[in-house]
C-alpha cells in the first residue's frame, strides 16, 4: 500500500548544517539560483556521491556569518514561497552547528605527506584544509609557494599528532617518508635574453597583482639522491655479458656507459635504440632483481614489446604492482604510487627524462623520492635541453651529479646565458652524458626540411588581425591565433597530399585536435587511407593506429597531435612529415620528425613546414632557431658544432611561391 501524500507539506529552506570550526556544510533543497548565492561566498558544492556530505555546500565561516541575514533573504526570495523557514529558525540552526562543531566533517579523502629535511624540520604537503594551515601557522611554519608545501621546524611525530588532535585524521591518511629532502633553490627560470620573443601587438594587458598575507618562501625541496659512483663492470666483463646479443655497432658503448656508473644520461639522437640499450644494461645490472621503468603512457606497450623482444620469457607488470615481476612499467602519472615501493627495485630507468625538468612539478618530487631509494638510475632522452640550460639542472641533481648540487642561482651564474658558459657546462657533462648522432647509422638516408611560404587571402588576414587585436590576455590570443593558422594550412596540407607518389606515406602533425578531425574528414572524402592519434585515445587504440600505418600499404596518412604522437613511436613507413603547427621547442620538433627518421628508414625523409607570411608562424620559427643554437652549444662536442650548424642550415630549404595563392 502506498504511503499517502501530504499535499500541504513543505520542505524547509535549510535542511541540515554542520560546522568543523572553519567551514560550514549547508544542505539545501533544490532552489533555482541558490548556487549563485553560495558561489558568491566562496562556496564549494560536494559532488562526489561517496562523500559523507554529498550535496552539501562547503562555505568558509566568515563568508557565511558576515552576511547571514542577506544569505537568508536571498534564498528566501529565490524559494518564492515554495519552502518554509523563518529567519529565527534559520539562524538557530546555524548557531546550534556553531556550538557543536564536528572537527572531522571535511576530512574525508584527505591525504597528507610529511618528509624530513636535511637541515632539520619537516616538509608538509598534500590536500588543502584550513585546519592544516592553522596548525602549520601555530607551529611557525613557512609556506613554500613554488611547491605548495610548508616547512616546519618540528619532528614528523609531533606534527602528525597536532594534525590528528586538530582534525581527527586517521593514521592511514598520512604518508611519512624516510627520504631526506634537500634545498633546491628558488626555482625561478628567466628566459634567456638572446631568445626572440613573440609579439602580437594591440593594447597591453594589465598584469595581475601578487599578494601575500603570510610569510612565504620560494625554496623548493627535493629528496637527496646519492652521488654518482663508478661500478665494478669492466670493459671485459661487459663484452662477455654482451656475447650473443644482436646489436648495432654503436650500441655496446651505450650499454657500457650505463653499466659503468650508478647513474648516467644516455642522450643518443632519436632512433638509435636508447630503449634497447637501457633494457640490456638494466637486465645485466639487476641480475634478476626488480627493475622499475618510467615512461610516457603512450609508450608503455612499446616498452613491453621491446623487453619481450630481447627477453621473451621476462615477467612484466604493466601499471599494476606485481611482486613476482622483474619488470615494472609505469607512466609518469603513477610515480606517486611507487614512492613507498621504491626500495624493492635495483634499477630505475627514466625514459623521456626531460619530463622531470620542472623542479616544482609533483611528478618531479615523486621521481626524486623514488630515485633516492634506488641504487642505479638510468636517464634516457634525445632532447635533454628543450628550451634553456637550467633544464639540465634537475636531471643532473636526479642523477647525483656534483653540478646538480649547486643552488640553481649559482648554476645559472656559472653556466647559463652565453655560449662560453654553455661550453663550460658541456665540459662538465662529459663523463655523465653520452650522445651520438644518426651518422653512426651508415644505412640511414638523409633528412631534408622545406619551409613553405603561405599567403593568407584578404578574408583570412582580416580574421587573423581580429583575433590578434582582441581585448584578451596574450596567451589566449596566442593560442587562438595558432589554432586559426592551422585551419588556414589545412588546404595547403591537402594540396601537398595530392602531390605525393603512390608509394609515399606521410605524418601530419597538428597542435589542435579539431585540425586532426577536419583532416580526417577530408582524407575520407578523398578516399585516402588514414589513421588518427590524439591524446584521449586509449593505449590499445594508439597501438592499433601505429600498427595499421606501418603494415597496411593502403593506409597512407597518419594524422595526429604532436603531444600525443611526437615521442617514442616508430613510424618509419612514412617518408614525409608535415607540420601544420609548430611545437614550442626544437626538441619537440626533432622528436616528432624522427618518428620517421630513425633506424629502419630506407628512404630520405622530407619534412615540410608551411609558414604563414607576416604572422606569428615566422616569429615562432625564429624562436625555435635560437633555442636550437642553445641546445647545440650544450650537448654537442665543440669541434662538431660549426659543422652541425651548417648541415642543419643546408638541410632547410625555403621553397618560394608554394601555397601563396
Amino acid at each position: 500500500m502506498k504511503r499517502p501524500r501530504l499535499l500541504n507539506s513543505q520542505s524547509t529552506l535549510l535542511e541540515a548544517v554542520v560546522f568543523d570550526g572553519y567551514d560550514f556544510g549547508i544542505l539545501l533543497p533544490y532552489i533555482d539560483g541558490a548556487n549563485k548565492v553560495m558561489l558568491a561566498r566562496s562556496g564549494f558544492f560536494i559532488r562526489r556521491g561517496e562523500h559523507p556530505l554529498y550535496r552539501y555546500w562547503r562555505v568558509p565561516k566568515a563568508k557565511l556569518l558576515d552576511e547571514l541575514d542577506l544569505v537568508f533573504r536571498q534564498l528566501y526570495d529565490l524559494a518564492d514561497g515554495k519552502l518554509t523557514e523563518s529567519w529565527q529558525s534559520f539562524r538557530q540552526k546555524i548557531e546550534v552547528a556553531l556550538t557543536t562543531p564536528r572537527r572531522d566533517a571535511f576530512i574525508w579523502g584527505m591525504s597528507l605527506r610529511i618528509a624530513p629535511l636535511d637541515d632539520g624540520g619537516v616538509l608538509l604537503s598534500g590536500d588543502y584544509h584550513p585546519g592544516v594551515v592553522a596548525v602549520a601557522r601555530r607551529m611557525h611554519g613557512v609556506f613554500l609557494g613554488r611547491s605548495s608545501s610548508w616547512r616546519i621546524n618540528a619532528t614528523a611525530e609531533i606534527l602528525r599528532s597536532n594534525l590528528i588532535l586538530e582534525l581527527g585524521l586517521a593514521e592511514e591518511q598520512f604518508e611519512i617518508l624516510d627520504v631526506v629532502q634537500e634545498l633546491l633553490g628558488d626555482g625561478s627560470v628567466v628566459p634567456a635574453e638572446d631568445i626572440p620573443r613573440i609579439s602580437l601587438g594591440g593594447a597591453p594587458q594589465e598584469s595581475s597583482a601578487i599578494t601575500s598575507g603570510e610569510e612565504t618562501s620560494n625554496d623548493i625541496y627535493l629528496a637527496a639522491v646519492s652521488p654518482i659512483e663508478r661500478t665494478e663492470f669492466s670493459d671485459a666483463v661487459i663484452a662477455q655479458a654482451l656475447d650473443g646479443y644482436s646489436l648495432l655497432e654503436h650500441q655496446p658503448a651505450g650499454i657500457a656507459h650505463l653499466l659503468q656508473r650508478t647513474s648516467a644520461l644516455l642522450a643518443d639522437d632519436m632512433g638509435l635504440g636508447k630503449t634497447r640499450q637501457s633494457i640490456i644494461a638494466a637486465h645485466i645490472c639487476a641480475a634478476g632483481r626488480p627493475i622499475l621503468v618510467v615512461t610516457l603512457s603512450s609508450l608503455l606497450i612499446n616498452w613491453q614489446r621491446e623487453v619481450q623482444a630481447v627477453y621473451p620469457d621476462a615477467k612484466i607488470a604493466l601499471q599494476k604492482y606485481d611482486p613476482q615481476a622483474q619488470w615494472m612499467l609505469i607512466n609518469y602519472e603513477r610515480l606517486g604510487d611507487y614512492v613507498t615501493l621504491a626500495e624493492h627495485y635495483h634499477v630505475l630507468v627514466v625514459d623521456e627524462a626531460h619530463q622531470l625538468k620542472e623542479p616544482t612539478a609533483e611528478r618531479t618530487r615523486h621521481g626524486f623520492d623514488i630515485a633516492a631509494k634506488v641504487p642505479n638510475r638510468y636517464l634516457l632522452t634525445g632532447t635533454p635541453v628543450l628550451n634553456r640550460e637550467t633544464e639540465l639542472h634537475t636531471l643532473l641533481r636526479l642523477s647525483g651529479h656534483p653540478v646538480g648540487q649547486l643552488p640553481l642561482g649559482d648554476f645559472c651564474e656559472r653556466f647559463a646565458g652565453n655560449p662560453e658558459f654553455r661550453q663550460n657546462l658541456r665540459a662538465e657533462l662529459g663523463d655523465w652524458m653520452l650522445r651520438r648522432r644518426k651518422d653512426v647509422l651508415p644505412g640511414l638516408k638523409g633528412k631534408q626540411r622545406q619551409l613553405l611560404p603561405v599567403a593568407m587571402d584578404p578574408e583570412e588576414r582580416r580574421k587573423y588581425d581580429t583575433i590578434r587585436l582582441e581585448d584578451k590576455p596574450i596567451f589566449a590570443r596566442l593560442g587562438a591565433l595558432r589554432h586559426y593558422l592551422e585551419q588556414v594550412k589545412i588546404r595547403i596540407a591537402m594540396d601537398l597530399l595530392g602531390e605525393l607518389d603512390a608509394e609515399d606515406k606521410v605524418i601530419l602533425f597538428c597542435e589542435f585536435k579539431p585540425t586532426v578531425e577536419r583532416l580526417k574528414e577530408l582524407c575520407d572524402e578523398a578516399g585516402v587511407g588514414n589513421v588518427t592519434l590524439v591524446g584521449s585515445d586509449s593505449l590499445t587504440k594508439r597501438q592499433k593506429a601505429i600498427d595499421n600505418f606501418q603494415v597496411d600499404p593502403d593506409c597512407r596518412v597518419f594524422i595526429c597531435t604532436t603531444r600525443a604522437a611526437g615521442t617514442g613511436n616508430n613510424l618509419t613507413a612514412a617518408n614525409n612529415v608535415f607540420f601544420l603547427g609548430l611545437p614550442w621547442t626544437p626538441g619537440q620538433q626533432d622528436q616528432a620528425e624522427d618518428r620517421a627518421y630513425r633506424n629502419g628508414q630506407l628512404r630520405t625523409v622530407i619534412v615540410k613546414i608551411p609558414l604563414v607570411e607576416n604572422s606569428i608562424d615566422q616569429q615562432l620559427w625564429q624562436m625555435l632557431l635560437a633555442k636550437r643554437q642553445v641546445s647545440l652549444e650544450l650537448i654537442e662536442p665543440e669541434e662538431q658544432q660549426d659543422a652541425l650548424a651548417k648541415a642543419m642550415l643546408a638541410a632547410t630549404i625555403t621553397e618560394q611561391n608554394i601555397g601563396a595563392n
